[in-house]
């Protein structure tokens, strides 16, 4: 498609632009090669009901495969408006006033996106493979939240810390349209899940038991200590007994003891399950002993493992709230092929989307202005907006304004072109603006420097490219000693706008408008694939040659470089013209990758193809290092981010959870919100409760202390809380209500002697008056300590509470364990840090714990005891309380 000719920019004159459609249309119409468009018979029923009847008012209508969805519904409301089919409702109500629903597997499905290209939806799939000539679709009226389900999502709004429901800050349907796609792994994670497996979630591993370990079992059999009400009996079992072995050698052992322990006669070990005593940790499952963490722990601190009988936890107990959304269509969000959106040899007065890959002008912005409430505190400095196009860290193209005073109002009105085709832009590629002023030293030198900055993805999370104006409001870049300027580097890379808009700088910026649609194709069709595949392996492609021996040295260097260490041009052309050879070699994807050009669209299909054909990935062993590379900053291309993704998969819970913070970093270089890795946290969480009260703290942390990512970390973590179940969102609930009471006792301390490093009694004696408040005001009688959720705190033992002598004055406070059958006289001690980011410390512990199970797989025993610490809120949190006792 010439760019010229389907483009309406504000400097087209209006007769002209109906010139140039007639003409189109004239030569479509006249146009031999003209393909008629797949046409697909469906029933509409109407929200209406017959005259005279009960039965519902249906339409036949053949619909265009080309056709949008909202286009299909504005010809099913044309045809009854047509009919004459109560016109009361069809000439009052427009036909957004209606959802589309359809009946899939018993289930029903939502025809949610109203852009998306009508035979590229699962349900045109679906009635082809049942062979059904005519489908069948409901039009409902778009229902309207009932007061419970407002209440619930309050509920929900709380635990988050954010209000998901909120789109003042948003330029697009994104936040929402992520919100209900993840209904769809949640369903399936839900309907998948073994009930009373998660409600126990055993913590085991895979790995095989330490030789360190081993030694102190004596003949595969160790001593374990079962509790059943006051009374106790010792067994000896195997290393490589199961649970239900244990019980079954207990209940052996104890055959003439039950009426002494208070075992009813009709009950038997089935009935059962062993609980570590003091902790909410079970252990059940067809797993071996040894392969129990607690169990792991005990042999390695040299302690008696004490286990209590009990009956298992109801599992009614984590139902979860039915949903009132519907679950929308599998292909939501999905382009179509470049053969279904091209407008070449159709009929043009039948299309109603423009294949980007048809767009051959180049890219261009314009740039209107910037505007601020209130100019900085800054001498006179001269400005300009430099505009840049990147995918992942790799700059695509760069332009940039001329240079203008910095006044409360700068106008530029002037357009950049960028040296790169619209068909060439990538998914993932962000434009970047960036507002730097310049200042004139005497010694002639000029220096610049970066004040605001905000990024726009050009092509949205429907693969729509962006069209018409824009007002962005930019983020202010933080001075080098203020607080957010060590996440900066992440946080320049948010498509996120300052929601800050009473005060913010805003720039308000032109893109190019067109008649239609302008949609990224998914791909080319087959027989186009096949031929560039074809081409892509003959023995004349370069990319296909055997690499030359006097270069396999150099290709072995380059793929054993650091990963942080730059690759030359010479190096990534060296990767790219043998390319095929890097794809045998995992270790090599990353540096490859690296040297794609992603800003052509050639060697983005071309890409592509090798990942698809390649089986070296998926059949190479796991190296979670190799794939955390492929989630970082620098690869935004959905299907190698996927790709990363896929490998993890393998993950046992025990690293998940080892590598959790990471992961949850990561989730900020994702383009968009949803994705592979959002939909692999979600999965994970659902499935344990350990890693999902780790990933709801991580979550919960970062929505406090990152504006930059709010609104993303705030649809995965409501996701999460509407399938973890009603168990976890009451203990969620209890931890919230008491970490912001403890949190604000502890601020208010901090600000009483802010300036004093010794603490007084007079100090100490009126936190002990607010705790004593506190707990007489309706604090949770109990819950689950953040850094620990196998422990559960009791309450406040208030005179040995005190304040910490030291700078951030944090607070240091008991609780009594609130689990009978503890075996500990000691109470749980945390203490309250207001003033550092504990993600910090979180991380320097998470280098410490992967270091010790490195070290332990040589059977290396470190030592190590790494305390318990969380970040619960911005620059605020908990950490254990090192006693030197530990907790049973």
């Amino acid at each position: 498609m010439d760019g010229q000719q389907t483009q309406v920019s504000d400097e087209e004159p209006k007769y002209l632009r109906e010139e140039t459609r007639r003409r189109r249309r004239k030569k479509a119409i006249t146009s031999s090669s003209s393909a008629s468009m797949d046409q697909i018979s469906v029933e509409f029923i109407l929200p209406t009901v017959a005259r005279g009847g009960n039965s519902p008012d249906s339409l036949q209508l053949d619909v265009a495969g080309n056709w949008t969805v909202e286009q299909v519904k504005a010809q099913v409301w044309l045809k009854a408006v047509t009919s004459n089919l109560c016109p009361e409702f069809y000439q009052r109500f427009s036909p957004d006033h209606c959802i589309l629903l359809y009946q899939k597997k018993g289930n029903v499905c939502e025809i949610y996106d109203k852009h998306q290209v009508f035979q590229t939806l699962d349900c045109i799939r679906y009635w082809r493979a049942l062979k059904k000539d005519v489908g069948r679709i409901q039009l409902v009226p778009r229902p309207q939240p009932s007061d419970e389900s407002l209440q619930y999502q309050r509920y929900l709004n709380y635990l988050i810390g954010y209000d998901v429901t909120d789109v003042s800050n948003v330029h697009d349907d994104e936040l929402e349209f992520t919100r209900r796609k993840l209904l769809t792994p949640r369903r399936i994670e839900l309907s998948d899940r073994d009930p009373k497996l998660y409600s126990m979630d055993p913590w085991v591993t895979r790995k095989p038991l330490p030789e360190h370990l081993l030694s102190k079992v004596s003949n595969s059999h160790i001593l374990v200590v079962i509790h059943i009400g006051t009374a106790s009996q010792t067994i000896k079992v195997s290393i490589d007994d199961t649970p239900a072995q244990v019980l079954a050698s207990f209940f052996t052992k104890t055959a003439n003891k039950r009426v002494l322990l208070g075992i009813p006669d009709n009950m038997c070990e089935a009935d059962y399950v062993l609980r570590v005593c003091g902790r909410e940790e079970y252990l059940y499952g067809d797993k071996p002993l040894q392969n129990f963490n607690w169990i792991r722990q005990c042999l390695k601190n040299g302690e008696e493992i004490h286990l209590v009988l009990e009956t298992p936890p109801d599992p009614d107990l984590d139902l979860v709230q039915k949903e009132d959304w519907a679950q929308v269509d599998d292909c939501t969000g999905v382009a179509g092929t470049h053969e279904q959106l091209t407008i070449d040899g159709k009929d043009h007065e039948r299309v109603f989307t423009i294949s980007m890959w048809d767009c051959n002008r180049k890219f261009r912005v314009k740039v209107l202005g910037i505007d601020i409430p209130s100019l900085p505190k800054i001498p006179e400095f001269i400005v300009f907006i430099e505009a840049s196009i990147f995918h992942g860290q790799q700059l695509l193209a760069q332009e940039r304004t001329t240079s203008k005073t910095f006044n409360e109002e700068v106008l530029w009105n002037c357009w950049l072109e960028f040296n790169i085709k619209i068909k060439d832009l990538p998914k993932g590629a962000r434009l970047n603006l960036q507002l730097i002023c310049l200042s004139f030293h005497l010694s002639g030198k000029t220096k610049s420097r970066l004040l605001y900055y905000v990024n726009l993805l050009l092509i949205d999370h429907r693969s729509l490219l962006r069209q018409g104006e824009f007002i962005l409001h930019m983020w202010k870049m933080p001075e080098k000693s203020e607080e957010s300027s060590s996440s900066i580097n992440a946080d320049k890379l948010t498509s996120a706008t300052n929601p800050d808009k009473a005060s913010s700088m805003a720039i308000a910026i032109l893109l190019d408008k067109y008649c239609y649609p302008v949609v990224l194709p998914k791909s080319r069709d087959v027989g186009r694939d096949v031929a560039a595949v074809g081409e892509d392996v003959e023995g004349g492609e370069r990319g296909q040659r055997e690499m030359p021996n006097h270069l396999k040295k150099q290709f072995a260097a380059i793929v054993s470089t650091d990963p942080l260490h730059p690759l030359s041009p010479e190096d990534k052309e060296l990767l790219w013209h043998f390319r095929h050879e890097c794809m045998r070699d995992p270790r090599a994807y990353p540096k490859l990758l690296g040297s794609v050009r992603w800003g052509k669209q050639e060697d983005v299909l071309a890409t592509h193809r090798l990942l698809e054909r390649s089986s070296a990935w998926d059949s190479s062993g796991l190296d979670v290092g190799l794939a955390m590379q492929l989630l970082d900053c620098h690869y935004s291309d959905a299907q190698v981010r996927s790709m990363a993704v896929r490998k993890l998969e393998t993950l046992e819970d025990d690293d998940v959870l080892r590598y959790l913070l990471q992961l949850v970093q990561a989730v900020k270089f994702e383009p968009y919100h949803d994705s592979a890795l959002v939909r692999f946290l979600l999965k994970r969480a659902l499935r344990s409760k350990r890693i999902g009260h780790f990933l709801f703290w991580f979550l919960r942390s970062e929505i406090a202390q990152s504006m930059h990512y709010q609104q993303r970390y705030a649809v995965l973590l409501e996701a999460y809380l509407r399938g973890c179940g009603e168990a976890m969102l009451q203990d969620y609930r209890k931890q919230v209500e008491m970490t912001e009471a403890l949190q604000k006792v502890t601020r208010e301390m901090k600000a009483m002697s802010a300036d004093k490093y010794d603490v007084t009694a007079q100090v100490v004696f009126q936190l002990r008056q607010k705790l004593e408040t506190l707990q007489s005001s309706g604090l949770p009688e109990s819950f689950r300590v953040p850094y620990d959720p196998g422990l559960r705190a009791g309450a406040l033992l208030i005179e040995q509470c005190k304040v910490m002598a030291s700078k951030k004055k944090p607070l240091w406070l008991q609780f009594k364990r609130a689990d009978p059958t503890t075996l500990s006289k000691d109470p749980i001690g945390i203490i309250f840090k207001d003033g550092d980011d504990l993600r910090q410390d979180m991380l320097i512990l998470q280098i410490l714990l992967i270091m010790e199970s490195i070290w332990e797989t040589e059977s290396l025993d470190l030592c190590l005891l790494p305390y318990g610490c969380i970040s619960t809120g911005n620059r605020i949190g908990q950490l254990y309380q090192k006693t030197g006792v530990e907790d049973q």
